[in-house]
């Protein structure tokens, strides 16, 4: 669901409507009767994502490239309890940095080593925490970039992960299509 600042949010996950309200911080949801035209298109969305597959040759990251997943993971920790109305800013407002357009394999490899440094922590953080250090870490190096938010219910569970295309970045396609996409910032 695309939108620039929307308060509210809406996506139709398994016989229920879920709304992600921004501006009070919290998901509501509501039972309505079942739209077939909406389910085929989140089974055609989630049958086009793709696993990152690449292994790195060197887990020795290129220069300054430590140093930005520092920063970026830092602002992810700092911002990790707030609103996610607020951590949706963050990653609007943050300048773009070099921007460049990357091949696929440039993608992967940017991905890979997000995930080789992420798991250098001593604590994994969750997956919004997460999925903001990658959006701000790998803006600089991937576009197409965007951030993803979903919601499934029941039980009612949310998750956040990060895409280039259809290729899901820090996470596994197993884990995210089963999600329904409540909201989605490009970046």
């Amino acid at each position: 669901m695309k939108s620039d600042d929307p308060l509210m949010l809406g996506a139709w996950s398994n016989g229920r409507w879920l709304y992600l309200d921004l501006a009070r911080n919290r998901y509501l949801a509501g039972r309505c009767a079942p739209d077939s035209e909406r389910r085929l298109k989140q089974a055609k969305a989630a049958a086009q994502l793709q696993d990152s597959s690449l292994i790195l040759d060197t887990l020795i990251p290129k220069n300054g490239m430590l140093l930005h997943f520092m920063r970026s993971a830092w602002r992810a920790w700092r911002i990790r309890n707030a609103p996610i109305q607020q951590q949706l800013a963050l990653l609007r407002m943050t300048p773009e940095g070099r921007h460049r357009s990357a091949q696929p394999r440039d993608v992967e490899h940017c991905a890979a080593m997000f995930q080789h440094l992420r798991n250098l922590r001593p604590r994994r953080p969750l997956c919004l925490q997460d999925s903001v250090g990658c959006a701000l870490f790998l803006r600089q190096y991937v576009t197409p970039l965007s951030f993803h938010l979903g919601v499934v219910q029941p039980p009612f569970k949310a998750h956040a992960w990060v895409q280039s295309g259809q290729l899901v970045l820090n996470d596994r396609k197993q884990a995210v299509e089963e999600y329904t996409e409540i909201a989605r910032l490009d970046l």
